[in-house]
């Protein structure tokens, strides 16, 4: 995820002013802005707020710019903000006394309401002068990393008499009636202690320095829509499908800019133009990537058997590892040779750059066993049951997948893993799994709303299987590790209770104030590295308790002695242990992985396609990334697993 991004979204395209001709694209373009923010940044969707048409009134964008951004609490000094506005610009003649006397126009973002009667007057447009002053206020509470984006025009002058072109352009002559009166009486109310820069006109500033502005087109110029969008916006989407954004500045991003017709300038303005887009705050690293150097002929990936990896698991090269900027497939590597944290890969398909290092994703994880799924037709699924068996693999066929694991149909559900019923807009997964089954609800329910869902959940059920069953018959490092669960004082974060496992398992009865800590003690006769996860089987989420840091240069967990995860640093979290609403009882497992060398296991997370999952948690993962060794040691790996139940009082699990 992206949680220091958050944004303000606004498009109109209906007005409420029969005096103001209606756009066609503005709102779409603001959901396009929405969609790209919450897909391909990973913002949450609570950090975006979205106005359109009638909900984008004056009062009401001001009101969200307080409530979402300026008082929100949530956002911290230098985290990203990002105000985009699409809809009407337009201009007035400025009154006396204007912006420090100067003699220009006003310009202004015209809301839903702009130019309506009013009880003392028209309504003014939010203006520059007045933008300027929020602006500057959001900077002296949250930093100066935020960006102004305008679709839209404010003086088309040598095309104001062409009376065709106004439905395609995002501007209104509305305000050459508002009045000196009506502007004074519309400023923002901490305008007047606002100075304006006077280098630049209007939203056209050169020096500010509380905020980035990227303007759709020049000073004179249209800003041009067609039923597919405005044209600056279209350029902007289309060109973060080809611009690495994590390493492109905003002076950079508009000097690259295409906007068809060639009519149309975008500008850059401000003193931090040459900055990373958004201060490079959401182009955070994808865990699903690990590193790849080349050793003689062959790909070394950071990856091995403590991962999953077997000979012919097959991984995509690319260029970096960031969320939100192009990551083109350079290459298919297929693996060759496997070691516990590592292994050696040979290049499947021709690559079109040499290769040196890189990153790699797992796109098969060649599971010899594959997932088994039985499909379950009923007169109301019938069409779901079709759909599937469309999607799913044959039998015969072993080495399709529907996704990155081998998975198969059989025809009985005694010799499947799960069994599928699909539902109205959602699919029942019965598993079959005696870990899972004995330790977990039977059945779980995953909302199929979208046409990948139920291929996503699929895949995500195989993944987790994966994972869960994962160990090393080789090697016996479990045996000579002590797992302890311990529940702490909230006040001291000492150990109330002793160890809470027993024979691998611990009930708990759930209290929303209660916090634990996991205790490693290690017997054996070498140094190991630690990773702890949870698999919470509802959701088939798994999720990262504790990663040791990757630029430790010696292991947390010496032979000998004894860690704790949850002593409240950084990176060792408490575990909080929750119910989601009306659940009697849920169960996970405590899956823990060992190593004699490091090893950057993140690429073991996976997120839900169902709900969030039954354990908060606050995981610091440490930003360092290690380099791996070209030659390391003789390495050693094995995992050991706990189950924890959490039942609501008075419930009894099944």
């Amino acid at each position: 995820m992206a949680p220091s991004v958050f944004a303000l979204i606004i498009g109109i395209d209906q007005y409420k002013s029969s005096k103001i001709w209606n756009l066609s694209s503005c709102v779409d373009d603001a959901f396009k802005i929405e969609h790209w923010l919450m897909n391909d940044l990973h913002v949450p969707r609570d950090h975006i707020c979205t106005l359109t048409d009638s909900k984008a009134t004056k009062s009401t964008i001001e009101g969200a710019f307080m409530s979402h951004l300026v008082s929100n609490s949530s956002i911290q000094a230098g985290d990203s903000i990002i105000i985009y506005f699409a809809g009407h610009g337009s201009s007035s003649t400025a009154p006396g006394g204007w912006q420090n006397g100067n003699p220009l126009h006003v310009e202004m973002l015209c809301p839903y309401d702009h130019g309506t009667r009013v009880r003392r007057g028209r309504v003014a447009g939010l203006t520059d002068w007045s933008v300027y002053a929020m602006l500057s206020e959001l900077s002296e509470a949250k930093g100066d990393n935020i960006t102004l984006i305008l679709d839209c025009c404010f003086s088309p002058a040598l095309h104001r008499s062409r009376v065709s072109a106004r439905p395609h352009t995002r501007w209104t002559p509305s305000g050459t009636k508002l009045t000196s009166d009506d502007l004074y009486a519309g400023l923002w109310r901490g305008a007047l202690a606002h100075k304006v820069p006077l280098e630049g006109h209007g939203f056209y500033k050169t020096t500010a320095s509380s905020h980035v502005t990227i303007l759709a087109c020049g000073q004179g110029e249209r800003a041009i829509e067609n039923k597919e969008g405005g044209l600056f916006t279209m350029a902007f989407l289309d060109a973060k499908d080809t611009r690495p954004f994590h390493r492109t500045s905003y002076s950079q991003l508009i000097d690259c800019l295409f906007i068809r017709g060639g009519n149309q300038h975008p500008v850059c303005l401000g003193k931090n133009k040459n900055r990373i887009l958004f201060g490079g705050i959401p182009f955070t690293p994808d865990t699903r990537y690990v590193q790849v150097v080349r050793v003689d002929r062959d790909i070394r990936i950071a990856a091995g058997a403590i991962h999953g990896v077997v000979e012919g698991t097959e991984f995509s090269l690319h260029e970096h590892n960031v969320h939100g900027s192009p990551n083109p497939v350079l290459a298919t590597l297929q693996v060759s040779a496997v070691h516990p944290t590592w292994c050696l890969s040979k290049v499947k398909s021709a690559s079109q750059v040499p290769i040196k290092e890189g990153w790699a994703r797992v796109t098969r994880w060649n599971n010899r066993t594959p997932f088994k799924i039985h499909l379950k037709r009923t007169c109301l699924s019938l069409r779901t049951w079709w759909n599937l068996r469309r999607k799913l693999p044959e039998r015969s066929q072993r080495e399709s997948a529907s996704g990155r694991c081998c998975i198969m149909r059989v025809a009985k559900a005694k010799e499947a893993d799960v069994s599928l019923r699909g539902r109205s807009n959602c699919l029942s997964i019965e598993r079959h799994d005696a870990l899972i089954n004995d330790n977990c609800p039977d059945t779980v329910t995953v909302e199929t709303r979208q046409p990948l869902d139920d291929v996503m959940a699929i895949d995500a059920a195989a993944n987790f299987h994966l994972h869960l069953h994962r160990r090393n018959s080789k090697v016996s490092l479990h045996k000579r590790v002590a797992m302890g669960l311990h529940r702490l004082d909230s006040d001291s974060w000492s150990p109330v209770e002793e160890n809470l496992l027993e024979d691998g398992k611990a009930t708990l009865t759930y209290d929303d104030s209660s916090i634990y800590a996991v205790s490693l003690q290690n017997c054996a006769d070498v140094d190991l590295w630690p990773y702890l996860f949870w698999m919470d089987a509802t959701g088939y989420v798994i999720h990262p308790v504790y990663l040791p840091d990757p630029a430790a240069t010696t292991p947390p967990l010496r032979k000998g002695a004894k860690m704790t995860i949850g002593t409240g640093t950084v990176g060792s979290e408490a575990l909080a242990f929750a119910l989601n609403d009306g659940e009697p009882y849920n169960s996970g497992f405590l899956k823990l992985f060992l190593s004699t060398a490091y090893a950057p296991m993140s690429l073991v997370e996976q997120g839900s396609p169902t709900s969030p999952p039954p354990l908060l948690l606050g995981v610091s993962r440490p930003a360092a990334v290690r380099k791996p060794e070209l030659a390391p040691p003789k390495e050693l790996w094995d995992t050991m697993m706990a189950c924890v139940t959490i039942v609501r009082g008075g419930a009894e699990s099944n």
